[in-house]
């Protein structure tokens, strides 16, 4: 098979050159008028995971660069294992993100049905055509026959490949074991001889197709295989280029064969890097996953998690690491794609979620914790009433330390529930401000502040009164500022570091600051300190 030559993407209106129209690695790229249109294919066996969010962006850049479409199409031929529920996942995920796409199962297209089991009359056509074509035959083997036909391989040294023994079987064998019953699948018949194709991001990739096994395409229930499905899903879908990861190169080969079988023009291949666990492991979506959900409940922000994700295989050749999705519409481009292995850096993203917190309008921040807030205190299903304020406080005194949405439960919990005395008072022990005066001395200060918060009046309650009355304390005690301070702090929130204090009492509010500090007083007593 001569090498596939990589066409120039074409669309109405293209935002920025994505490096399809330049030379890649040394192979020339021709012009096409072909429209682009790429898709996105997971299979619903497990929820989505970070890979496949990452495969996701990538390709809706380059459709949206080139004025072309993005489809969501669902493999489901592993019938036993996928469910209703991953699908949703798959859409519940790429959606948070705000990945959206053209055509799919649930906004439906031209080019439908979007499911792989809703398009078997399609599979089995093109199926009949290879049989017809003498490209594609029936296996009759039996699994414990191909298990000793690769064991016998190893041990003599060859490759565990299946030697092709039903493709050589006359066509009255087929029709006895036809008209028997006999149980078989369909293969594709290889044609030898050296394979190459250029990709996109890995460059010309070769194969001797005389090392490959003659790939089953249709199973004995009568369903396709992915690498079956796919190319003619491709050409039924006009797909012009195909964006995944580089671990399907193996399947491009058969599937080049398939595609020129078939008479179809093949898309572009771009295989992308796979995207690794920091150990170097796979990202699976089925063991150790990486879900995108949970992400999202976890209170990381879309754009961190768009931001990261982009800079996981794509580097912009800039230190810039500040990145929107109107940013990468922009200054992404598939020619700086990397062809290795990149690294999912929880950490990173960490960094980049309190990045984006921090940048958040306040009411847009306590719009995005509520539901957060909701675990630590009472506030409602929606945001309604007194609440509101609250929350908005709740959330603005915290943003500058969070680094999740996910923190402000613990975070803010003492906002809305007393700490404990006995509590407070180890923590006061403990502190290394608190050890330079005796239990006494923190009573009797705290009795005193008490009281001079007491008298407070009501309409001063605010931040600035606050303080007032806190000052006031320092310089009667002659105590420096902290020793004045973290007592306080550790008696109203039962920690040892809040937001400003004054704010923070402020919003706790009158009462409850009264009772708790004179809470931790009542316990010191009870200590006995004499």
């Amino acid at each position: 098979m001569p090498p596939q030559r990589c066409r120039a993407g074409a669309g109405s209106s293209p935002r920025k050159s994505s490096g399809l129209g330049s030379e890649r690695k040394g192979d020339e790229v021709s012009d096409t008028s072909r429209p682009v249109r790429v898709r996105i294919a997971p299979s619903p066996t497990g929820n989505a995971h970070v890979g496949t969010a990452r495969n996701a962006l990538y390709n809706l850049l380059l459709a949206r660069q080139h004025g072309g479409q993005f489809i969501l199409r669902i493999d489901d031929t592993d019938v036993k294992r996928s469910t209703a529920a991953s699908e949703q996942g798959v859409y519940e995920g790429l959606r948070w993100l705000g990945l959206d796409w053209d055509e799919g199962p649930d906004v439906g297209g031209p080019r439908g049905p979007y499911r792989q089991s809703e398009r078997l009359p399609l599979y089995r056509a093109a199926a009949q055509r290879l049989l017809d074509a003498g490209r594609a035959y029936r296996c009759f083997c039996t699994p414990e026959e191909l298990a000793a036909e690769r064991q016998a391989a190893r041990a003599t040294g060859r490759p565990p490949v299946y030697s092709g023994r039903c493709r050589r079987r006359s066509a009255a064998e087929v029709e006895d074991l036809l008209a028997r019953g006999r149980s078989h699948v369909l293969r594709l018949a290889i044609e030898p001889g050296m394979m190459a194709f250029t990709d996109l991001v890995q460059g010309r990739v070769e194969q001797d197709a005389g090392l490959l096994s003659d790939p089953v395409i249709v199973k004995a229930n009568g369903v396709p295989v992915y690498s079956f499905a796919t190319v003619v899903d491709e050409q039924e879908m006009a797909i012009s280029h195909v964006l995944r990861s580089a671990e399907h190169i193996s399947n491009t080969f058969p599937q080049l064969q398939i595609y020129e079988a078939l008479g179809y023009p093949p898309p572009e291949f771009a295989h992308l890097g796979l995207l690794l666990n920091p150990d170097r492991s796979k990202i699976s979506k089925r063991t150790g996953a990486v879900y995108i959900g949970e992400f999202r409940d976890e209170g990381y922000l879309p754009e961190a998690m768009i931001n990261h994700l982009a800079l996981s295989g794509w580097s912009p050749g800039t230190d810039r690491e500040i990145y929107s999705l109107d940013d990468l519409l922009e200054a992404w481009s598939l020619e700086r794609c990397s062809a290795a292995n990149a690294i999912f850096d929880r950490q990173k993203l960490l960094w980049l979620n309190g990045h984006y917190l921090r940048r958040l309008p306040v009411d847009d921040l306590a719009r995005r914790a509520w539901p957060f807030l909701r675990r630590a205190g009472p506030v409602g299903e929606a945001p309604t009433g007194g609440d509101v304020a609250r929350v908005r406080a709740i959330a603005g005194l915290e943003q500058e330390r969070l680094k999740t949405l996910g923190e402000l439960p613990e975070a803010a919990a003492f906002f809305c529930q007393d700490p404990s005395p006995a509590d407070s008072l180890a923590a006061l022990q403990e502190n290394r401000f608190a050890r330079r005066h005796t239990l006494a001395e923190h009573r009797e200060a705290l009795e005193g502040l008490a009281e001079a918060l007491d008298e407070l009046p009501p309409a001063d309650w605010a931040p600035e009164g606050i303080e007032g009355v806190l000052e006031a304390r320092v310089e009667s005690l002659g105590w420096k500022r902290g020793e004045v301070y973290m007592p306080v702090r550790i008696a109203v929130s039962g920690r040892t570091a809040t937001p400003s204090l004054p704010e923070t009492m402020a919003l706790i509010g009158r009462e409850a600051v009264l009772r708790r500090v004179r809470a931790l007083v009542a316990w010191i007593d009870e200590q006995a300190i004499g």
